[in-house]
């Protein structure tokens, strides 16, 4: 009864969420109308001329960012990703905070009256790990959230010490495992379709381990405490006992239409270098059956892009509220005078995004690349495409990413069956008493690899770069290392966690050797199959909250 009850309140909220929908696409249409003049207003209020001159992330910008602090109480400060050579400190306020929340709450209850979905449980592949991220921040629960939320948002609980501990003891594939079992919810959502693609990639490799919790909870319910039976009474939904016993008894990984057949839908991020694991997830969630709804785009300085429904299909324009938006034309350099306002934008053309907002950053260059598709009420329709500048250089070789971009591809062309669903990148390594090198490193799970990639990527990277190729003869750089390695693995020594604030890019401007740590996995380079961890951990920027 206890399932059929809840499942009621479901409903209920669902008929909530969808009405909040319609409220919320008419404040939008609102927002566009009047966006021309809350720019021009917010110029006014933030002192932006035409001299004002257009930042990078350094001295200036930290300074700008100190300034903002004093003039404000509670402030906190978020860590990027670190996937540049240094982690950024970007501030936020208790204000700042649950705007973004809404923000996320504002385009999913939008989602869910655009694609029709009659049920809103909304599942989010939140991390179990603390750090500095703003995922972090976003996802701390200080208590046990209402009832009510939980049945809407049902990931929320696993921030419980009771849920945690099973995590602990368990793991994190099988936590998620028992939760979305019991739950039952309609959409799935993760920043990075890694995230996901990873949970399912552990189902099927490690079915035993990953359904553990779930056999001794329908096996022996007693050995858990009252508090973990209490959550997962929050939590139940009609159907959920015969479920559970159905992955319990299974012997063989169970799809997820059996185990949560009420999921539809997922939303995760669709641009930038995420096209592998949206291909490998695609393999887990039949398109036939499950819609992918993109996700806007977000860094931890700003909300770049909202997201725009019109008959089901998404754009993204500049919308976020406080956020000065201009941009300068890819091949341009940052002089302020190249500085361009949204309205400004061609269609086919790319642009670097540059924003100003009340929290220090004044003429900010962001670094990321956007192609405009078009216009909706003269507004530029923006898809992400890349990182601006993203090279590295030991003695003036300047590899770049778009460079890397197109050996990943070659590579494709040739191995489309070994590469087809993993990732390519490439990390500078600077050895004691070596010469430096590149690491070209593929992020997945391990098995085999035609033994040559190495002298493969060397050799296109030398056709495409002379001085690559120069410094390559002469022996001042030695020769690129190739190196194989699991997602959590790679992101457990290359990020500050693999489910909050990580970024996968074709570069990295940081040294391998930069990146060891104590707790980070051994990769021998001589031999680069490593041996697999049975760890359930899994990604990025920024897994945000449900409703509250």
């Amino acid at each position: 009864m206890r399932g059929w009850f809840n499942d009621a309140l479901r409903f209920v909220i669902a008929r909530a969420v969808l009405l909040f929908g319609v409220l919320l696409e008419l404040r939008q249409r609102l927002r566009i109308v009047r966006f021309t003049a809350n720019q021009r207003r917010l110029r006014r209020k933030y002192r932006l001329h035409r001299d004002t001159p257009v930042l990078s992330y350094g001295p200036r910008v930290e300074e700008s960012i100190r300034h903002a602090t004093v003039q404000r109480d509670n402030t906190r400060f978020a860590l990027t990703s670190g996937s540049t050579g240094q982690p950024k400190k970007i501030l936020y306020t208790a204000r700042r905070l649950h705007s973004l929340k809404f923000t996320f709450s504002d385009m999913f209850a939008r989602a869910c009256r655009a694609h029709g979905f009659k049920r809103t449980s909304l599942y989010v592949f939140s991390s179990f790990q603390t750090d500095a991220s703003l995922t972090s921040m976003l996802l701390a629960e200080p208590k046990l959230p209402p009832y009510l939320s939980t049945l809407q948002a049902p990931y929320r609980v696993q921030q419980h010490p009771a849920v945690r501990a099973l995590a602990s003891q368990y793991g994190v594939a099988a936590v998620r495992l028992w939760v979305l079992t019991i739950t039952n919810p309609s959409v799935l959502y993760a920043t990075n379709p890694s995230t996901i693609s990873t949970f399912f990639d552990e189902l099927k490799c490690n079915w035993t381990a990953s359904s553990r919790l779930v056999r001794d909870w329908h096996s022996d319910p007693h050995r858990f405490d009252r508090t973990a039976h209490k959550l997962a009474g929050r939590l139940r939904s009609s159907g959920s006992a015969e479920r559970l016993r159905l992955v319990a008894t299974s012997t063989v990984p169970t799809p997820l239409e059996q185990f949560a057949p009420a999921v539809r839908a997922y939303i995760c991020w669709t641009g930038g270098y995420v096209k592998p694991f949206l291909d490998r997830l695609a393999i887990h969630l039949r398109p036939q059956r499950y819609r992918l709804v993109p996700m806007y785009s977000m860094s931890t300085e700003t909300i770049e892009t909202e997201t725009v429904f019109r008959k089901r299909e998404a754009y993204f324009l500049p919308l976020a509220d406080g956020c000065v938006y201009e941009f300068i034309e890819a091949s341009a350099n940052d002089d302020n005078r190249n500085t361009l306002s949204p309205d400004q934008l061609q269609a086919g053309q790319t642009y670097a995004m540059v924003v100003s907002d009340r929290y220090g950053l004044r003429r900010y260059q962001t670094g990321d690349l956007f192609t405009c598709r078009g216009k909706i009420n003269n507004l530029p329709d923006l898809t992400f495409l890349r990182r601006r500048d993203l090279e590295y250089s030991f003695i003036g070789e300047k590899v770049t990413a778009e460079q890397l971009t197109v050996v990943y591809e070659e590579l494709r062309k040739q191995f489309p069956e070994t590469l087809k669903t993993a990732f390519l990148t490439c990390i500078p390594s600077l050895p004691a008493n070596e010469n430096p090198h590149y690491k070209f490193v593929l992020v997945r799970d391990l098995s085999s690899y035609p033994g040559d990639l190495a002298s493969i990527c060397d050799q296109l990277l030398s056709h495409l770069n002379c001085e690559y190729k120069n410094k390559r003869a002469n022996g001042a750089l030695a020769p690129p290392q190739f190196i194989q390695i699991t997602a959590p693995e790679f992101a457990a020594r290359f990020g500050s966690s693999w489910e909050t604030q990580f970024k996968f890019l074709p570069l990295y401007q940081r040294t391998w050797e930069s990146c060891s740590r104590s707790d980070a996995p051994h990769v021998n380079a001589s031999n680069p199959l490593l041996s697999h961890k049975n760890t359930a951990t899994h990604t990025q920027t920024t897994s945000l909250p449900g409703f509250a």
